[in-house]
């Protein structure tokens, strides 16, 4: 039994792994004030509800040290074993960057999970709706090449909200048309119609500069561009926690 954890700015996700199979799955809010306690208690109740043994390994990907730190101390109690925070050292990675420390661990561990796919080109462009959308190019057998980043669908719209009057927050679906007919729709055409834009002229640039490629899309998102964005190839809503499984298959 695995416990994987992706520890992203906007929620965490957690993953039980056994062997191969992903045998639960939680989300949850991530809470930088959350202390060592509160989460030995939320990690004991969501195991207690699917009645699940404990786990006998724990990996952690994390973009919020205060979060990892916590979340480390909680499974260390709880479960007394020590959680291993991935780093770039850890993921068998060719990193291809001026900087390799730079690259946010994530984005790794999704370059480690989309390898698992067959591409007929050996590449592969990763595109990760969070916080942040992030675009990611990984060659096979294991370099990663760099990227891109802009900003989350969600953070858009909840950042149009806190900055104007009058426009307010909505759920972020596809409206009938892309010319609104009301200030929701507008919003919503904006928000999806032009993320899903955004998306293939992305994708575009980068098949222009490096050639095909097998595009996975990954995050909540993703499943609402997924009729409005043909070139994505793979959808997988798991892909860092598989991605995870992945890394501690090979550290053995």
């Amino acid at each position: 039994m695995l416990l994987a954890i992706d520890a992203g700015n906007t929620s965490t996700a957690l993953g039980v792994f056994q062997g191969e199979d992903l045998v639960a799955h939680f989300r949850i809010h991530t809470d930088r004030m959350r202390m060592e306690s509160e989460y030995r208690v939320l990690l004991k109740n969501l195991f207690a509800l699917q009645d699940l043994p404990p786990p006998q390994a724990a990996l952690i990907s994390s973009v919020v040290p205060p979060v990892e730190r916590e979340l480390k101390a909680a499974i260390r109690a709880l479960f007394g074993l020590e959680a291993l925070v991935v780093g770039p050292e850890h993921t068998g990675l060719e990193i291809l960057i001026d900087n390799p420390k730079e690259a946010g661990a994530d984005r790794l561990v999704n370059a480690v999970g989309a390898l698992a796919y067959e591409s007929p080109t050996g590449r592969y462009v990763v595109v990760d709706f969070g916080t942040a959308t992030t675009f990611d190019l990984v060659e096979a057998p294991g370099r990663y090449l760099g990227g891109a980043i802009t900003i989350g669908p969600q953070t858009a719209a909840d950042a149009l909200a806190a900055r104007t009057a009058k426009l307010p927050r909505i759920d972020l679906e596809a409206p009938p048309r892309a010319v609104g007919r009301n200030t929701l729709d507008a919003l919503r055409s904006g928000l999806v119609f032009g993320y899903a834009a955004l998306v293939e002229g992305m994708v575009r640039r980068f098949r222009e500069e490096a050639g095909e490629a097998l595009v996975i899309a990954t995050g909540g998102f993703a499943t609402t561009l997924r009729p409005l964005c043909p070139s994505f190839h793979v959808v997988d809503e798991d892909l860092t926690l598989k991605g995870l499984l992945r890394i501690h298959k090979a550290l053995g």
